[in-house]
C-alpha cells in the first residue's frame, strides 16, 4: 500500500499543520506533493513564484527578469530553509517520492504560447530537477538543495484552475518538454500528473490532457455537486459490496471513456475526497463507511489508482472510534487489495511501469496535506 501526501499552501490549508518531516516520518506515506508553484516566469520576474507557507522565510532569489524587464518587486521564488532540510531528511532517511504541483486557485499564473511553455519546463528542470554542474556554475539557484547536496523532485503535477488564454499551447509545450527532460536521466523514473475537477472534461485542463502523456490523475470529487462523491453516496445508501449501483452522476467511468482517446489513456485515476467537513464545501463530505462503499464499487476498474484525500490536517483531526479519516481509507484499500472476486482479479503487479517501488500491494493512497499560510 502506498500513500501520497500533497502539501498545499495557498488555498484551504489545514490549521496547525505539522512540519513536512512529520509526514515524511509516517511509514504509511510514500509520496508527497508540494504545492504550489503559484506564479510563472511572466508573473514572477523570470523565475517561478512559490507559496510553501510556514516552511519559508522572507528572503527571495533574485529573478533574471522577463522579456527584458527586471522588476525586483516581482521576485517570488522564496527561500525555504525548513523545507530544504526536511526534504533532505525525507530522501535520505525515509526515501519519499516528491512531486511539485503547479497552479492552484489563484488566477495570477499564465503561460503565453509554446515557447513560454518550453522555456518554463526547462527552467523548472534546472531549478528542481537533477542538479548539474553547468546549472550551478552559471549561478542559478537550486531551491531544494541542502548543504550543496542536490535534491531532485520526482515529477510535476498540473493543478490548473483557470482557463489558459493561449488555447493550451503553453501547457502542451510544458508537458511535452518535461517528458523530454525526463528521458535525459537513464535509470530514473519521473512522473507527470494532473488534478482535474470531476466534470468531464475539465475546462481548465482539457487541452493539455488531450495532448500530454500523464501517469496519474487525482480527480477532485468534491465542491462540484453534480459529480461529487457525496451525490454518489446519497444515491447508493443501500450499496452492498460487489453489488450493482447507480452512477448518480459520478464521473469515474466518464473520465475513463474520455481519456481513452488521448495519450493519457493508461493514466491511473484516483478518487479525491475531502478529509473533513472543514476541508471543502461541507456538503461534499462523506463518512468513512460511505467512502469505503464508493471505493468498493470502483476498485475493479482497470484504471483505478486509489483514493486522494484533501487534506492531511483535517483528515487527521476527523477521528471516529480512534481512527482518523485517512487511516480509515487506508484500511479500506488494504481490505480491497486482499479481496478476491471472480469478476475482479487485481494484479499484484499494479502500476508496474509507473510506480517502481518495492514491496507494494495493489493500490496507491494519496493524502493531501498543507502548511498554514505565513505572511512574509
Amino acid at each position: 500500500m502506498r500513500i501520497v501526501a500533497h502539501t498545499h499552501h495557498s488555498q484551504g490549508q489545514g490549521p496547525n499543520q505539522s512540519s513536512l518531516s512529520t509526514y515524511c516520518a509516517d511509514p504509511d506515506i510514500d509520496v508527497i506533493i508540494l504545492s504550489f508553484v503559484n506564479l510563472f516566469p511572466a508573473q514572477a520576474n523570470g523565475f517561478p513564484g512559490v507559496n510553501f507557507g510556514n516552511q519559508c522565510g522572507g528572503n527571495t532569489y533574485a529573478g533574471p527578469g522577463y522579456n527584458n524587464i527586471n522588476d525586483a518587486s516581482n521576485n517570488h521564488l522564496i527561500q525555504c530553509p525548513n523545507l530544504q532540510r526536511d526534504l533532505s531528511t525525507c530522501r535520505q532517511t525515509n526515501d519519499k517520492k516528491i512531486l511539485l504541483s503547479l497552479g492552484g486557485t489563484t488566477a495570477e499564473y499564465q503561460l503565453t504560447g509554446a515557447t513560454d511553455g518550453t522555456d518554463f519546463a526547462n527552467l523548472l528542470w534546472g531549478l528542481f530537477g537533477p542538479r548539474t554542474t553547468a546549472w550551478v556554475n552559471a549561478g542559478n539557484p537550486r531551491p531544494f538543495d541542502y548543504n550543496n547536496v542536490g535534491f531532485s523532485v520526482d515529477g510535476f503535477d498540473l493543478d490548473i484552475e483557470h482557463k489558459p488564454t493561449d488555447n493550451w499551447d503553453g501547457y502542451i509545450a510544458l508537458a511535452t518538454q518535461l517528458r523530454a527532460n525526463y528521458g535525459t536521466v537513464p535509470g530514473q523514473t519521473f512522473y507527470l500528473t494532473a488534478s482535474p475537477q470531476c466534470v468531464v472534461p475539465d475546462a481548465n485542463l482539457q487541452g493539455v490532457l488531450q495532448h500530454g502523456v500523464f501517469d496519474m490523475l487525482f480527480i477532485q470529487y468534491y465542491n462540484t455537486p453534480q459529480c461529487s462523491a457525496a451525490t454518489w453516496a446519497a444515491g447508493n445508501a443501500g450499496y452492498k459490496s460487489g453489488g450493482s449501483f447507480d452512477a448518480a452522476g459520478f464521473t469515474f467511468d466518464a473520465w475513463t471513456t474520455w481519456l481513452a482517446g488521448t495519450p493519457s489513456k493508461d493514466a491511473r485515476l484516483f478518487i479525491g475526497l475531502p478529509g473533513s467537513v472543514a476541508a471543502a464545501n461541507p456538503s461534499s463530505m462523506i463518512t468513512a463507511a460511505q467512502a469505503a462503499d464508493l471505493l468498493d464499487a470502483y476498485y475493479c476498474r482497470d484504471v483505478f489508482g486509489g483514493v486522494a484525500i484533501w487534506e492531511a490536517t483535517y483528515a487527521a483531526g476527523n477521528v471516529v472510534d480512534g481512527v482518523n479519516f485517512y487511516q480509515s481509507m487506508k484500511r479500506a484499500l488494504d481490505a480491497l487489495a486482499g479481496e478476491a472476486r471472480p469478476s475482479c482479479v487485481v494484479s499484484a503487479l499494479f502500476l508496474p511501469s509507473l510506480l517502481p517501488f518495492t514491496g507494494f500491494l495493489s493500490f496507491f493512497f494519496l493524502l493531501f496535506l498543507s502548511f498554514p499560510f505565513a505572511p512574509f
